[in-house]
Parts: structure tokens; C-alpha cells; sequence
């Protein structure tokens, strides 16, 4: 069966404001990708759909400049024009459909699909004379279900829709996955015409009214993992099925800050490039000399040289990560402090989350004779303290935003890339401060924190003083003050 696909992208997503202030929310990006980017994959590679419509509406024109004619994806993009949003969904569908002869596959923009089977889906529809086919997935969580629509199930023809159900008695949950029929199309096209005002402003509830009514509504069960993208949350919960699915083929990579030039910052190489979980390590520093150049021999180490000698540290990172091939990127510093077997703890919650910090005021990880003691200790948790302050709605809890021990997401750094304007050290707790800026999910991990030098009572910092203390309190209330100039979400229609 030859299908066209159908995307309505119109609304604007006003639930999951501040995410939506700039763009649509079927543009939010799940690791890296924009989720209405996936939907079109997924309608090109399982369904072989090559005419695909957009129907736009709130910030359409992000929808345009991301697809064009849709030539770079492998298809051809028609977009049609939502200039009544009030109208609702039903609306959207009628706009995309009114003039269709063929079947149509539609996939509400702002559901995210992982390991499905929509591949069946046309031949399920040649094989019957429904309709209408609803995409139907087992739900693991009433909460998810209470969200969602329900069916009620006649042998195999769904006679009843109802939308958000309070009492949750089966865990079958309605998706926004539909195959339309031309008969459809002009039960639609009655519903709105000759007066718009007229038609349906809920698509469930109208459904309903034609199963109810006779015409042959039928299921198609879907497998995999859904996630309706309304809130935050639910981004965050898309974000960690798709990184999920699959994370043992993702490449991570190691970012080592060479900042002085000394053995202790050389043996850790060693140790890092023989972790099984990392694939490369990028050691960058100001310059090469022979201890470093022998280890960079190692297979899976790289050496960057910085072709500035004087390089702050801020820009040493940006040139390591922009270099690193990795979808995982790990940073360390080069003072033989951090413990490479933490990298796994790294990985375990960054399956979870778009940034993992490392934490060195757990007194039970910290060895003595550690810099993490004392004032420093204190002054460390004060950052930390007072980020959580300035940015006390977002409800964090830090207790060391400056480590440089951390793990993110290549497509977190690119998202924030841009943001960074500190050319110091100062760029950790900015990276700290951007991922959240951007409303993504944050992790603090406990980790082991060492002293390796038994000629030194102590580990030694040249950054840890008053002035780089004072850097980071103007960094975070000077972008704080910024934000404060963000507009009011849109008012809901």
C-alpha cells in the first residue's frame, strides 16, 4: 500500500514552556535530533514514504529552515499553513488531508518512538476495510496511560475512544500513530465545512463519536518504547530511551587537560587508555615534550597541541572536545588526582541524564592529604550552594559544580557549545550552569579524589583562590540577571 505521510507540527506547546519559547515543540531535539526529524525517519525507513506533509503553525518557519523540500532527508516535504490554532487538532488533520485520494500514515509530531514496529502497518491496513487503524502499545505505568486515550475493544474493532482516563483498568494505551482512510477524509471534511467554527476541537472525542456511530475502527498493536513529549519530563524520559537503546555501540571518548607539564600529568594516559569503556583518549595541551609524545604512542591516545602556547584552560577544553569523535565525551584534568575506574560510574548515569558531575567533597572518597579539605572544601560547597540559590526553581542539589571530573553527551556539548565564553577555568561550573540554562537533566556523582605525590603534603591548585572563587560567583549571577529578562510563556489557546 502507497501511503503519504502526514506530521501536524502546528501547536504551541504551551505545557511545555520555557522549552517552546524559541522554537515548536515537535523541534525539541532528543540526543541531538529534533524529534519531528525522527518521526520523518521513521515514516521514510519503516513505512518507505517518500511525500510527507507538515502542517505548521506556532514558529513554523524553525520547521522550514530545518527541512526545506526535504531533499537532504530523502524525501519531498509539503507544508501546509495552521492559521487558526484555536481550531485545534482536528483542524490540522483536515487541512493536511483535505485534498488526499490515498491513504495517509499520521504521527503526531511530539511523539518520540523507539524500537517500533510501524513497519507492518501497511500491510495491516491493505489487509482490512477499516477505516481507520489506531496505533495501540502496551503501557508499563497507569501514570503514562492516564495521559494518553484508551479503547474499548470489540473483538478486533475498537468501538470507543476516551481521552485520559482517571480509572486505569488494562494497559493498553492509545498512541498518536493513525492510518487514514479517503472515507475519513470526508467524514473530516463534513465535520468542517461550510463553517470551520463548527468542526470537532477534540480528535479522540470525534473519533469516539464514529466508532460509536458504526464507522470500522481497528488496532494496531505497536511495539517498543513511546514517549508523548509534553513536559520536561517527559523530554528527559525520551532523551534516555533513545541513548539507551543501543548505548553499548556508542563511542566514548576521553578528554585529558594537560595543564602542567610535569610526570604526574603524563602517567594517567597510561591508565585511562587501557579503561575498556573508552575508545579515545584526546590529550591536549600547550605544548609537547618527550614523556608526553611516548604515551600519545599508546593506540587509542591523540595529542593536541594548542596553537596558542598560552591557551587558557577553557580554551584547551573546547579544543579537545570540538576534536573528539566520541558520542559520550569524558573530561579530566591532569594533576593525577581522579581515579580512571570512576569512569564507569560516568556511564552508568549518564543512560539518565544529559551531564554527570563528579563530586570530591565525599569525605569517604577523599584521600588524605587531598586539596578538598578544609576552606576549600567549604568554599567549593558555597559555589555550589549558591547556584542552587540563584537558580532555586530548578530544584538541584550540587554540592561541587567545579570538578572537572564529568561526563556529557556529544550532543549536550553542542547544544551549549556556543554559550561558553569563559576562556579559564571557569568554564566547568559554566558548563554546569548552561546545561541547566537549557533545561537539561544533571547528575552529581560521588567519586574517589587522591593525593599521588608522597613528596607533597598536599595536592596543589593554582587555580583555587579568591580571584577564580569571585570569577565564578560574577559568572553565575551575571547570566542569572540575563535570564531574568525572558518573556512570559504564550497563553495557552
Amino acid at each position: 500500500m502507497e501511503l503519504t505521510g502526514l506530521l501536524p507540527a502546528a501547536g504551541k506547546g504551551v505545557r511545555a514552556y520555557p522549552n517552546t519559547a524559541t522554537v515548536p515543540k515537535s523541534m525539541l531535539e532528543v540526543d541531538g535530533v529534533p524529534n519531528l526529524q525522527r518521526n520523518v525517519e521513521l515514516l521514510r525507513d519503516q513505512l518507505g514514504i517518500r511525500d510527507i506533509r507538515i502542517v505548521v503553525g506556532y514558529q513554523g518557519d524553525v520547521i522550514r529552515r530545518h527541512f526545506g523540500d526535504g531533499a537532504r532527508f530523502g524525501v519531498r516535504i509539503h507544508y501546509v499553513v495552521n492559521d487558526r490554532l484555536e481550531l485545534e487538532l482536528p483542524y490540522s488533520v483536515y487541512l493536511g488531508t483535505r485534498d488526499l485520494t490515498t491513504p495517509c500514515c499520521m504521527i503526531l509530531a511530539d511523539e518520540c518512538y523507539v524500537g517500533s514496529n510501524h513497519i507492518g502497518l501497511p500491510d495491516a491496513a491493505a489487509a482490512t476495510d477499516a477505516e481507520m487503524l489506531c496505533g495501540l502499545i502496551r503501557a508499563e505505568y497507569a501514570k503514562e496511560i492516564r495521559k494518553n486515550y484508551v479503547v474499548t475493544l470489540n473483538g478486533d474493532r475498537i468501538v470507543d475512544l476516551r481521552e485520559k482516563p482517571v480509572v486505569v483498568t488494562d494497559r493498553l494505551m492509545g498512541t498518536g500513530t493513525y492510518l487514514l482512510k479517503p472515507p475519513l477524509f470526508r467524514h473530516l471534511a463534513a465535520a468542517f465545512e461550510p463553517d470551520v467554527r463548527q468542526g470537532p476541537r477534540d480528535w479522540t472525542t470525534w473519533l469516539a463519536s464514529l466508532a460509536r456511530s458504526g464507522t470500522t475502527v481497528r488496532p494496531f498493536y505497536l511495539t517498543g518504547k513511546y514517549v508523548n513529549i509534553n513536559s520536561r519530563d517527559d523530554l528527559n524520559l525520551a532523551n534516555a530511551l533513545v541513548r539507551e537503546n543501543g548505548f553499548e555501540r556508542r563511542r566514548t571518548c576521553l578528554v585529558y587537560i594537560v595543564d602542567n607539564e610535569t610526570d604526574a600529568a603524563v602517567r594517567p594516559l597510561t591508565q585511562y587508555s587501557a579503561v575498556a569503556d573508552v575508545d579515545e583518549v584526546v590529550a591536549v595541551s600547550r605544548r609537547s615534550w618527550p614523556a608526553l609524545e611516548s604515551v600519545a604512542a599508546l593506540p587509542k591516545v591523540r595529542l593536541l597541541i594548542a596553537p596558542d602556547a598560552a591557551a587558557p584552560t577553557g580554551d584547551l577544553l573546547r579544543l579537545g572536545c570540538d576534536a573528539a569523535s566520541g558520542n559520550i565525551l569524558i573530561f579530566s584534568y591532569g594533576d593525577d588526582t581522579f581515579a580512571p575506574g570512576d569512569v564507569s560510574k560516568f556511564l552508568v548515569y549518564l543512560r539518565d541524564a544529559d551531564l554527570v558531575i563528579g563530586t570530591r567533597t565525599t569525605r569517604q572518597l577523599i584521600e588524605q592529604g587531598t586539596n578538598m579539605r578544609g576552606i576549600v572544601r567549604a568554599s567549593h560547597v558555597l559555589l555550589a550552594k549558591l547556584l542552587q540559590l540563584v537558580w532555586w526553581r530548578f530544584d538541584y542539589r550540587f554540592t561541587d559544580i567545579c570538578c572537572v571530573y564529568r561526563a556529557m553527551w556529544r550532543s549536550t556539548w553542542e547544544l551549549i557549545r556556543e554559550q561558553l565564553t569563559s576562556p579559564g577555568v571557569e568554564v566547568f561550573p559554566e558548563t554546569v550552569i548552561e546545561v541547566l540554562r537549557a533545561r537539561g537533566r544533571i547528575v552529581e556523582i560521588p567519586i574517589n579524589y587522591y593525593n599521588r605525590d608522597v613528596q607533597t603534603d598536599r595536592v596543589r591548585s593554582q587555580y583555587q583562590n579568591l580571584q577564580t572563587f569571585l570569577r565564578v560567583v560574577w559568572l553565575m549571577l551575571s547570566k542569572r540577571v540575563r535570564d531574568l529578562g525572558v518573556g512570559k510563556p504564550p497563553a495557552a489557546s
